[in-house]
């Protein structure tokens, strides 16, 4: 026996479906319940108001018979019944008032069609778009009959096709490949490829020449190379090291010259408001007036270390005997300058360290400085003091001979690190903080004093209310106690019991 076996996709989904599946009977009686509910809401006396059902309303249809206590829902879409009753019984009136002034015959099929049609307002419904189609195309038609009718008439010139093509684009010209593909032979083939090998032998000759040519060059080189001494070439070699570094240095100043301090990088840069244009024109100025100085100078120091080098550099047709003699001049200018070039190496080794030093100094502050930014910006967003007791600004204003004599002295003096501002905001919120504290504090102290002599001046009211000595009693109970009295804690009421006729005395006097 084989089993039937279901996939279990196929059994999920009936065990889901299973509370939507019910046998006819059933269905039958749910839906007789649920007839009898909309009934119920519709006919609530059991009466008939509506001639039918809601959902098939027509020009025929009396809504206004309906019950006046629907709310709701309900009450909308009578609303709407009776506005869509009151369309169709205006739009039935105008169709009718516009066929009676056509003709007979169109009258005549005009109401047949309307006779057949009135049952149904989806035949109406069809017709209207029917008509307001037709109406569209001949509006088009229309349109085009008078834009041909404001041309003027046809004459010989609209038939020229110069004229008529005038302000169409020229085709594409052909391409020069296929013309000369198409137009070339064997003959021409064998013609041009001897030219091209005419070609090839001309330029291997003169890269042939060239080449000879360099070789005498490269060799002239090294043999004044090798002829020149060792103590030169060590010359050279410290002057071309020393001019290095110097360019090196001389760009790195030059590329920091413009820069702001890097304090006042990290904490924002300077409000324009305090730069004047005269002061930056001015320092501009110098600036370039420097480059120009350096790149003179620098000019004149490779002149000097290649001057030796470029003099032997013969071509094969021509000599130039002034660099020869340029080349003595500047190796006897050398043999001066050569001992201060070792203090020029010091110097500049010491500046560049300086300079690294400078860096990793600023870097490392720059680093520390952010840290205890964000760690300051933490603390002000979680703190209350802050936005209770702001700091007040201030403002510095100089002028005169206060004033800062450049742009780098007034950037230094000018205070921009925000770290110090937050700890000076901390430190001025903890001070005030501090001293509403101690006012508090002292106001508190003050009322507790007040009080406390009021509390004495009730006291001495009650002892002169009582004409008794307090303090006197209170030290004969505790006598008494010491003797061995069992009752050692006493209410004030019963201090007071045995001397109520005095009171009463008192108040009957």
């Amino acid at each position: 026996m084989v089993q039937n076996v279901q996939p279990d996709a196929f059994i999920q989904a009936k065990r889901s479906l299973e509370p939507y599946i019910m046998q006819r009977h059933d269905a039958t009686s749910i839906r007789r319940i649920l007839a009898s509910h909309l009934s119920s809401h519709v006919n609530p006396n059991g009466k008939l108001y509506l001639s039918r059902p809601l959902s098939l309303v027509d020009i025929t249809c009396n809504t206004d018979s309906a019950p006046h206590g629907v709310k709701g829902l309900q009450k909308e879409y009578l609303r709407c019944v009776r506005a869509n009753a009151k369309a169709q019984g205006d739009y039935a009136t105008i169709s009718r008032e516009h066929r009676v002034g056509r003709d007979d015959e169109d009258s005549l099929k005009s109401r047949e069609f309307s006779n057949c049609c009135t049952d149904s307002p989806v035949h109406l419904f069809m017709e209207l778009m029917r008509q307001r189609q037709k109406h569209e195309r001949l509006g088009i038609i229309q349109d085009y009959l008078d834009v041909l009718s404001q041309k003027p008439a046809a004459t010989v010139e609209y038939l020229d096709p110069q004229i008529v093509l005038q302000d169409v684009e020229a085709l594409p010209k052909m391409p020069s490949e296929v013309l000369s593909r198409s137009g070339t032979t064997q003959g021409s083939t064998a013609a041009d490829l001897k030219r091209l090998v005419d070609q090839l032998e001309k330029s291997v000759l003169r890269a042939k020449m060239l080449l000879k040519r360099e070789q005498v060059l490269l060799a002239k080189v090294k043999a004044s190379k090798s002829n020149a001494p060792d103590s030169h070439r060590s010359r050279l070699e410290a002057v071309g090291m020393t001019r290095s570094t110097l360019i090196n240095w001389i760009e790195a100043e030059l590329s920091r010259a413009g820069e702001d301090n890097p304090e006042l990088m990290i904490s924002g840069s300077p409000s324009p408001e305090k730069i004047g244009k005269q002061y930056i024109n001015a320092e501009l100025s110098s600036i370039h007036i420097q480059y120009a100085r350096y790149a003179k100078a620098r000019q004149g120091l490779i002149h000097a270390a290649t001057g030796r080098l470029d003099a032997p550099g013969e071509s094969q047709d021509e000599v130039d005997i002034s660099v020869l003699n340029g080349g003595i001049g500047v190796y006897n200018s050398m043999e001066f300058t050569h001992p201060y070039l070792e203090q020029m190496i010091s110097v500049s080794s010491k500046q560049k360290s300086t300079i690294q030093l400078k860096s990793h100094l600023t870097i490392r502050l720059s680093k520390q400085l952010r840290e205890s930014n964000l760690g300051l910006d933490r603390l002000a967003d979680e703190s209350h003091l802050l936005p209770a007791y702001p700091m007040p600004l201030a403002t510095n204003n100089r002028s005169g001979l206060d004033a800062p004599l450049s742009f780098g002295d007034e950037i230094s003096s000018d205070e921009k690190p925000e770290s110090s501002l937050r700890a000076r905001a901390w430190a001025y919120a903890t001070e005030i903080a501090g001293h509403l504290t101690k006012v508090g504090i002292s106001e508190k102290l003050d009322q507790g004093s007040a009080a406390l002599s009021e509390a004495q001046q009730t006291m001495r009211d009650l002892k002169s209310l009582l004409r008794v000595d307090i303090e006197a009693g209170m030290r004969k109970e505790n006598t008494l106690g010491g003797a061995g009295s069992k009752d050692k804690s006493r209410d004030v009421w019963a201090v007071i019991d045995g001397n109520l006729s005095v009171i009463k005395r008192d108040g009957l006097e």
